[in-house]
C-alpha cells in the first residue's frame, strides 16, 4: 500500500489533528470548514486518507485518526513547528511571511536538510535560553506588542528613574513597547495609560519581566 501523501492531504491530516485536540468529535462539514473546502471535496480526501490508514470515517460521520495517522500527523506538525522557528527566530523572517515560507519548504525539503535545520534550531535556542538566563531582561529587548511588568530601575540612572518615578512608573507596572524606530532609537512604549518615548540607552535600564 501507498502511504505516501500529497501537500494538500498532508495539510488535511493537519488540520485534523488541530480539530481532533480541540474536540473528540471531529465531523466531516468541521474539516470542510476549516480547510475552506466544499463537503464533496472533503469526502474524497477523507476516503483517500482512510484507504492509506491514517484515519477512519465511521458511519456516524465522525472522523477519527488512527494510531498511524496520529503518528505522522504529529511528524509533520513538528516539522512545520520546526521550520517556522528557524525562520523566525534564527533568521528573523516576519511571521506572516514565515508561516506562508515554512508551508511550502515543509512539502519539499529533503529530510536531510530538515534534520540539519532542526540541529541548528535547538542550538541556537539552547544558546538564547542560556543568554537569557544569564543576562536581565531589559524594555529594549521587548518587541512590539511585547509587555513586561517592571522588576527595578538601575540605581546608577538617577534622572532617569526620578523621571520615571514621578511618571508613577514604579516596580511592577506594566510596560507595553507600541513603536521602534526603524534604527531602534526611540521607543514609544505605553505605561499607564499614556505614550512615553524613551531613547534605547534609557530602556535598556529598565528591567523588566515579560508577560
Amino acid at each position: 500500500m501507498d502511504f505516501s501523501l500529497s501537500e494538500s492531504l498532508e495539510d488535511y491530516l493537519i488540520d485534523l489533528l488541530e480539530l481532533s485536540e480541540k474536540s473528540f468529535a471531529v465531523r466531516l462539514v468541521d474539516l470542510a470548514r476549516k480547510r475552506l473546502v466544499s463537503l464533496p471535496s472533503a469526502l474524497e480526501a477523507v476516503k483517500i486518507l482512510e484507504k492509506k490508514n491514517f484515519l477512519i470515517h465511521e458511519t456516524r460521520g465522525y472522523i477519527k485518526l488512527t494510531d498511524y495517522g496520529l503518528e505522522q500527523a504529529k511528524k509533520i506538525y513538528e516539522k512545520k513547528k520546526i521550520l517556522l522557528q528557524f525562520l523566525v527566530d534564527v533568521l528573523g523572517v516576519d511571521l506572516e511571511v514565515a508561516i506562508r515560507d515554512a508551508h511550502k519548504l515543509e512539502h519539499d525539503i529533503s529530510q536531510e536538510t530538515f534534520e540539519a535545520i532542526k540541529k541548528f534550531t535547538k542550538l541556537n535556542s539552547s544558546n538564547i535560553k542560556r543568554k537569557e538566563a544569564k543576562m536581565p531582561l531589559t524594555l529594549a529587548d521587548l518587541k512590539v506588542n511585547e509587555s513586561g511588568k517592571v522588576v527595578s530601575i538601575d540605581e546608577q540612572a538617577q534622572k532617569l528613574k526620578s523621571k520615571l518615578l514621578s511618571m508613577g512608573v514604579v516596580p511592577g507596572t506594566i510596560v507595553k513597547v507600541e513603536k521602534i524606530a526603524p534604527l531602534g532609537d526611540p521607543i514609544d512604549i505605553l505605561v499607564l495609560g499614556y505614550h512615553l518615548s524613551l531613547r534605547k540607552n534609557e530602556a535598556e535600564k529598565i528591567f523588566v519581566e515579560r508577560i
